[in-house]
């Protein structure tokens, strides 16, 4: 769990903006060439797409993939398997409290970054509106929901490591 949330992080640009869009460009949109977008037109769209421009948006789904929230992913259940008897027996009886601490606040980040990412896909400006491939987008803005999700996850790794280093312990000590 550690090392799929460490990846989605890592290449958190990479999950989170799809360039598969074309925008016709804006010069062709104004008054003055209405006679050639009209000619561009009636072709059906089988003029020089070369001169398309491609955008981006951004995405959640693949955030959302990754926490387990859509039913996909490595992450799909991971609270149920950190509460198994199998799990829990093989914590240290003295760190029980905070291991119970530890995974209520990886379920409370993992509800974070779900309910996070699920609004940035209906509500986050570049998630509903196009920008030009290249150019900065607001992931560089700490408002947006997308960048919540991601402090959630972070906060959801750090959570899951200090989980797995305690059931680690007890395994090194057996």
């Amino acid at each position: 769990a550690s090392s799929t949330l460490k990846v989605l992080l890592d290449n958190w640009e990479r999950a989170t903006v799809e360039c598969n869009f074309a925008d016709v460009p804006r010069e062709l949109l104004e008054q003055k060439n209405k006679e050639l977008l009209l000619e561009k037109a009636s072709t059906f769209a089988l003029f020089d797409k070369s001169t398309s421009v491609v955008s981006c948006k951004m995405s959640n789904k693949l955030v959302r993939d990754y926490i387990g929230v859509t039913g996909k992913g490595p992450l799909v259940n991971i609270e149920k398997k950190m509460l198994r008897r199998s799990v829990v027996d093989t914590v240290d009886p003295d760190d029980l409290e905070n291991y119970y601490s530890q995974v209520e606040d990886f379920q409370q980040a993992i509800a974070r970054a779900s309910a996070t990412s699920y609004t940035a896909g209906i509500a986050d400006f570049d998630s509903v509106n196009n920008f030009e491939k290249g150019s900065q987008s607001s992931t560089q803005r700490d408002d947006t929901n997308l960048v919540q999700a991601k402090r959630a996850i972070e906060d959801a790794r750090t959570s899951i490591d200090k989980i797995v280093n305690m059931i680690g312990r007890v395994e090194t000590i057996l």
